[in-house]
Formats: C-alpha cells, structure tokens, sequence
C-alpha cells in the first residue's frame, strides 16, 4: 500500500498530497463508522455491562498482552486479504486512494499483526456508547492512512520497493512490547472501571456473548461456504 501511494506513482507533490489526504479520509472515516457500529451494537446487546463488562475488557487485555510479551498462541481475527488492486485502473487514483483507505480503516478485513484492536473493539461495544466509539476508533483509521507519509522521500519506483523491504525486515519486537505496555494500561483501566462500577450486568453480559457467537458461527459458515459443506 505504501508504494502505491507515492510521489513517483502520482507524478507531481501536489497530486500524491491530494491521494494522501483522500486515503487518510477514507481510513478515518471507515474507522470511526466501524466504532460507532460497535458501540451501537454493544447498546443493541445490552450494553453498558457494568462490572461484568469492565472484567471482560481486563481478561481480554491481559490474554492480548501475553500474546505480545511472551508469545501466547492466541488468534487475531483478520480476512488477512489485501484490498483489490484493480480499483486503481477501474476507478483511477484518487478514487481508489479513497477506497484503499476506506478498506483499511475497519482493520478486521485486511491484516492486523496485533490484539490490541481487538480488545479496543470489546472495549468499545461494552461502553454502548456509539459516539465514544468513534471518537476511539477514528484515530486508528487515520494513523493506518497517513502511514503513506513514509514514502515522502521516493523519486524512483525502486524507492518504493526498498521502503517495503525496509518496513518488511524491522523486528517486530518493538511493535509487539508497545502493544503489549498499552494492552496492560488499558487492563488497569478498566480494573479500576470494574471496582467503581454499582451493577453486575453479568445476566446482560452473558446473553450479548452468547448472541456474538452465534453471530460468529453463522458469519465463518456465510464467508466459508464451501470449506463449511466440506
């Protein structure tokens, strides 16, 4: 994404800082729809879960936080899928610069090499609150579509690549201790949440986990068909 978004690819500054502010929109935008979702969802389930929901929040977290400081196997739910490279000659390149940052503001539907989004996400849908949610997720969404600014300095299409090789070969141990470190903030956060918190919700909380699986049962069958009839 960040090669095809570049000052060699758009020919003139003023053109790929065009392209730029457009994915940063879309990501932002995306981003903080996708929040508001989750906070209207959780408000749907019942949401706020009071203590129950706050306790969630830190098991989630602290399970997250040992998947990034001590490698405990635990999945991140991703589509791991790149967004289409045929936009940019079906709809040109400002469009598609739109829609690349669109399909990457969700976060979920492309690639995620961390949890943390997963327990903001949890976070998000036990507050029901959908304007919290995209005050929280917007900023997600425009740091993923300002991450272009990287390729500022290319002249070259060679540029481009040697920034993907570079990107691509940094040790992920830096990444994995910050999200680990803001995991645990968010844990102790939400602890403190659980301690003030004056209701249980814990009848609410279970009903809304058991109708998420449900959900995501039917959901991995509609999007895995044909491995689902196997």
């Amino acid at each position: 994404m960040v090669e095809t978004i570049s000052p060699v690819v758009y020919g003139t500054r003023a053109k790929w800082l065009g392209a730029l502010t457009l994915h940063a929109v879309g990501a932002a935008a995306t981003a903080a729809a996708f929040g508001a979702a989750l906070g209207a969802g959780g408000a749907g389930l019942g949401a706020p879960w009071g203590r129950a929901g706050a306790i969630a929040v830190v098991a989630i977290a602290v399970l997250y936080a040992a998947r990034e400081l001590i490698g405990l196997p635990v999945p991140v739910p991703q589509l791991r899928r790149q967004v289409p490279d045929w936009w940019r000659t079906f709809f040109g390149r400002p469009v598609a610069a739109f829609l690349y940052g669109a399909g990457l503001g969700v976060g979920f539907l492309t690639f995620l090499g961390h949890g943390t989004l997963v327990v903001v996400a949890v976070g998000i849908a036990a507050t029901g609150r959908p304007l919290l949610g995209a005050v929280a997720m917007a900023p997600f969404g425009l740091a993923r579509g300002i991450a272009p600014l990287m390729a500022a300095r290319s002249r070259e299409p060679e540029d481009g690549r040697r920034l993907v090789d570079r990107l691509s070969s940094m040790d992920d141990r830096v990444r994995s201790v910050a999200n680990g470190v803001a995991l645990l903030v968010i844990g102790v956060a939400a602890a403190a949440a659980a301690a003030s918190a004056t209701r249980g919700g814990w009848a609410a909380a279970a009903a809304a986990a058991l109708a998420v699986a449900f959900g995501w049962a039917a959901l991995s069958k509609v999007l895995g068909m044909r491995r689902w009839r196997r």
